[in-house]
């Protein structure tokens, strides 16, 4: 601002008559707005030109259900039959494995697999794979407590897990979740999609799996979220008709530590939770091909 300078001596003496005038104006110009400036536009500024910090560190998460540790996972693979009805006692026999493959332990039976694919969304044009476990069979001490290693017509197409800290007899390979610190927060639920593929190292071919139960299932309503657009169809609603491909997984925090549970009112599927052993049995079915 380009103003007239005026010098004031210590003893003004003279003729009162001449007075000098100082405006003062209401507009101060910039005048006390710097700190606006930086509060608003440059702190604002910086901040959306640096990263946000974000804490890599992952924690362990067990699952458990009303207080109670979960003590077994297992998923268990139901295959079409001929009749194009669901088999709920699929043998490894049943998918083309003979005794041999389980006895000398064969590439084809060591190398088969199921993968676990774990979302952040169950809407499949719009996910993000957060992580994956892939489960290869191995026999359990009950399997081979006779000396003998089990026949394939059999030795049921499941995966069971445990806690090997508890019993050191378990499978612990994939019992556990593992997931970013920063994202489970005590007072809200962190929600993962779980999608399963079993994958057959004796034909090479991948079987897609679903949790609903019902072979005739059309296309459209495989993948169908229970997340409804609520601009297309101006409604608000949490659930369609109950998912039909992904088992919904809850990650909790409480002051005892980091924990996960199944969603079993999420899906339209059968998982089942025993509270007489506290254990869990998620049904994979295949999906049929037509």
């Amino acid at each position: 601002m380009f103003v007239n300078r005026y010098t004031f001596k210590d003893n003004l003496t003279g003729d009162s008559s001449y007075n000098i005038t100082i405006p003062v104006s209401s507009n101060n110009g910039m005048l006390g707005q710097w700190d606006v400036v930086n509060r608003d536009l440059v702190n604002v500024e910086v901040a959306n030109a640096v990263n946000t910090t974000f804490d890599y560190e992952k924690v362990k998460l067990l699952p458990k259900v009303n207080n109670n540790l979960i003590k077994e996972i297992t998923y268990k693979i139901n295959i079409l039959n001929a009749d194009k009805e669901y088999n709920n006692s699929t043998k490894w026999g049943d998918i083309g494995f003979i005794d041999d493959d389980l006895k000398f332990k064969k590439n084809s039976f060591t190398k088969s697999f199921l993968r676990l694919d774990f979302y952040d969304s169950d809407i499949a044009t719009n996910q993000n794979l957060i992580s994956f476990i892939t489960l290869f069979p191995k026999f359990s001490y009950q399997d081979v407590s006779s000396g003998k290693i089990p026949q394939a017509t059999n030795y049921p197409l499941k995966f069971t897990l445990g806690n090997p800290l508890i019993d050191r007899k378990l499978n612990g390979e994939g019992f556990s979740l593992y997931h970013f610190k920063d994202e489970i927060i005590p007072t809200i639920n962190k929600y993962l999609y779980m999608k399963a593929t079993f994958n057959n190292a004796k034909t090479g071919k991948s079987m897609r799996l679903m949790v609903n139960n019902n072979p005739n299932l059309e296309v459209d309503k495989l993948l169908e979220s229970t997340i409804v657009d609520t601009i297309k169809h101006k409604i608000k609603a949490d659930k369609i008709n109950g998912n039909n491909t992904y088992v919904r997984y809850i990650l909790t925090r409480d002051d005892d530590g980091y924990y996960y549970r199944i969603d079993e009112e999420y899906s339209s599927g059968d998982s089942i939770y025993d509270s007489s052993n506290n254990s869990y049995t998620i049904n994979l079915n295949e999906i049929s091909a037509k």
